[in-house]
């Protein structure tokens, strides 16, 4: 008997769980518009409605709501009369947030720009007339339900949502344009340069001489077309910043302008029609203190505030040498003296315009080596013997520091046994020798021998050394021996 009344109470609680959280099936406490098949109806518009997320529950079926985590759902329902824009605005401060969609229960798919995040309170989309759209109003935290007041309003489209009407302008000016207001014309091909761009605005300006225009309007494609064939000029994709589109002009012929974004992005925004800004090309040597021992990669840029790449022109080294590039080539070039040198780019970017700029770059090549360094080959421990370190100058007279090093056999540290600093002039084939002098020890005799590293710098911190590599050399003493019974400290 006692195990048949826990079945039974087993499966109650089995089914009072799948009666809260089945489809179709509301909760006791909750309101009545809280599953999909109870959404209240808007059945005309303009239409304010309250809607309460208070002991609302969520569906296993309820789609994912604009990408957040939502705990509490509430559903309205609209079947449009006429196709227009719509304007749906959160008239509350709350964290309920809200999604459209078409298509029935299990299978819904969200309408393009008609998703809030929990943050937003506004959003402004295209309904067809006799379809019938799905609003869920969803609360982000678990703890936040609350009344939300809805309201839905018909938008005007902008007068120059239509290609045919767009608003003529004049340079320079500012506009404001408001891309909430736009539609996705029949018909009309998206920018080549951002396809998602479906959702325009059009703009009208007929050329009065021969020159550059700039149009740019913040974080939207951009794309300019001749309205003789609507051939697309220049284009510039959404979510670049203020360099927009830049297209050549002629007296009397007229042109398109386009913004666009994807119905997802759609916001108001300023567009600037202004005179392009002239190039002003410019070099820059990719090297700290350039010498004659390096390759030096030059970076050609174009001095555009509009963003534009140079796509060719020719560099002028300014020693008699140039070479012509296209826009990305790797440009390096090697130069035989020290100098400073005048270097000169004249190009062109992709709309035609050119220009010619000059920079300058200072070859100034500093380079000692260690040529030599002397070492006696056989000692007794206690002997103290000359060392000589032999350094080469060929470029420009420099102070030079040389340090002599007792080398660790062991793997430590190398050890500072000495340090000379001296001028030396520079010479094809001369050579400076710094004398240093070391004390052989005991433990050099236990060892049999003892390694020495030579270390040649520039004096000035400052300069850079062009051929570090050559500025150490080692020697040893292959013969350490203890020292004599009468040992002599020199000799």
């Amino acid at each position: 008997m006692k195990l048949s009344r826990l079945r039974l109470t087993a499966t109650a609680v089995a089914v009072a769980a799948l009666t809260t959280f089945a489809p179709g099936v509301a909760h006791a406490d909750a309101p009545a518009n809280d599953d999909f098949d109870g959404a209240t109806e808007i059945t005309a518009l303009p239409a304010t409605t309250t809607v309460d997320t208070t002991g609302a529950t969520k569906a296993a079926d309820d789609p994912i709501i604009c990408g957040y985590q939502s705990h509490h759902t509430v559903w309205l329902r609209y079947t449009a009369t006429a196709t227009e824009l719509v304007r749906l605005t959160n008239q509350d401060n709350s964290y309920s947030f809200f999604a459209v969609f078409t298509g029935t229960r299990g299978a819904l798919t969200p309408v393009p720009g008609a998703c809030t995040s929990p943050w937003e309170s506004t959003k402004t989309f295209s309904v067809t007339a006799g379809t019938t759209y799905h609003l869920a109003v969803a609360e982000h935290y678990s703890g936040y339900t609350s009344p939300v007041t809805l309201t839905t309003t018909p938008v005007r489209a902008a007068a120059n949502d239509d290609r045919a009407a767009a608003t003529p302008v004049t340079l320079p000016s500012r506009i404001e344009g408001d891309l909430t207001r736009a539609t996705a014309e029949p018909g009309e091909v998206p920018p080549s340069c951002d396809t998602t761009a479906t959702k325009s605005l059009w703009y009208r300006y007929q050329g009065t001489r021969t020159q550059w225009v700039n149009v740019s309007a913040y974080y939207n494609a951009i794309s300019v077309h001749r309205a003789s064939d609507l051939s697309e000029v220049d284009c510039f994709a959404s979510g670049g910043n203020l360099n927009g589109a830049v297209f050549a002009t002629t007296a009397g012929e007229t042109y398109l302008i386009r913004v666009a974004r994807s119905p997802e992005r759609v916001e108001p925004f300023w567009m600037d029609v202004v005179a392009a800004s002239p190039l002003k090309p410019t070099a820059l040597v990719n090297r700290h203190q350039p010498t004659v021992l390096d390759d030096l990669p030059f970076e050609i840029l174009s001095g555009d505030r509009h963003g534009r790449v140079l796509t060719s022109g020719v560099i002028d080294f300014g020693d008699g040498t140039s070479r012509s590039f296209v826009a990305y080539d790797q440009i390096r070039h090697q130069y035989a003296r020290d100098g400073v040198y005048t270097i000169t780019v004249t190009g062109s970017t992709s709309d035609g315009r050119t220009g010619t700029g000059t920079s300058t770059v200072t070859i100034d090549t500093h380079d000692v080596s260690v040529a030599a360094l002397s070492v006696p080959s056989s000692v007794r421990a206690g002997q103290t013997k000359p060392i000589t370190v032999s350094v080469a100058n060929t470029r420009q007279t420099e102070n030079v520091r040389v340090t002599l090093y007792r080398v660790s056999e062991t793997g430590g540290y190398d050890e500072a046994v000495g340090v000379a600093v001296q001028r030396v002039v520079a010479s094809p084939t001369g050579k400076v020798g710094f004398p240093f002098a070391y004390t052989y020890t005991t433990e050099d005799a236990t060892l049999g021998k003892v390694t020495f590293r030579a270390v040649a710098a520039l004096e000035a911190w400052d300069v850079r050394e062009a051929k570090p590599d050559d500025n150490e050399a080692r020697a040893t003493t292959t013969s350490v021996r203890p020292a004599a019974a009468s040992n002599a400290r020199t000799d």
